[in-house]
């Protein structure tokens, strides 16, 4: 394993991978029920949105897959086996040791839809707040789906070894503080491998971006989380609507 090396994949928006799921981008936009249910004239604004902003898209994913050990039963990246090993900066996660429970290797990874989403919505924010509306949707379920997409393809290449993947987990969710970001961009050098940029506030740019970590091993025990029932945050606005009853 090289695992002091920062992989870089890059996808074409039309890929395979990563099939549109117009149900997430309703559910994104506030519309909680099928796309049927929307008005005729603003179901058609959502496709135009799709249709204007699908070949401009810019699929990028840097990622680096490295040994995790345990200590007290929480997990600890290692990087390095000299004297330059990082910092032990995952270890005060409970949720996080729960779901890499049984992981030998870990692989940290950034993603990102690109620029253009942003600009996009920022051109349509005055003139047409409903598509800058459509727009914001349409970017998070397409990093979501790029996350999908890369995560599927990691596990068939574990698979491969006899090995299994986790669920992945995002710095922000959970216990795993917002702060963590700062460890990622420093272990994965976003900025200079897919121009992805962490500001202070900890918020990244371009804005449809996710940051996220799983672990491989021969016998994974991590819980299979549910994204949103598992979330304490309750009062969340993409909350799923099966989960609220």
């Amino acid at each position: 394993m090289q695992e002091n090396t920062i992989f870089i994949k890059q996808y074409h928006a039309g890929d395979a991978l990563f099939p549109v799921n117009e149900k997430e981008i309703a559910r994104y936009a506030g519309y909680y029920g099928a796309n049927d249910t929307m008005e005729e004239g603003v179901n058609a604004l959502m496709h135009l949105v799709m249709d204007e902003m699908r070949d401009a898209l810019s699929f990028r994913v840097c990622y680096r897959r490295m040994d995790v050990v345990w200590e007290n039963g929480r997990p600890v990246l290692q990087s390095d086996s000299g004297p330059n090993r990082e910092e032990k900066w995952l270890s005060s996660s409970a949720m996080l040791a729960e779901c890499l429970a049984g992981s030998s290797e870990v692989v940290l990874f950034a993603a990102t839809a690109g620029l253009a989403i942003d600009r996009y919505i920022a051109k349509n924010q005055r003139i047409s707040p409903t598509k800058a509306l459509f727009a914001q949707a349409y970017g998070a379920e397409r990093v979501e789906s790029l996350c999908n997409g890369f995560c599927r393809e990691m596990e068939l290449q574990a698979a491969k070894s006899g090995l299994s993947c986790t669920a992945r987990f995002s710095p922000g969710y959970g216990d795993l503080k917002l702060e963590t970001q700062k460890d990622v961009f420093r272990m994965l050098d976003c900025s200079r491998q897919i121009g992805v940029t962490l500001n202070d506030s900890l918020l990244m740019t371009p804005s449809k971006s996710v940051t996220a970590i799983f672990g491989i091993g021969e016998c994974v025990g991590g819980k299979r989380r549910n994204k949103c029932r598992d979330c304490g945050k309750t009062d969340c606005e993409l909350r799923t609507v099966e989960e609220e009853r």
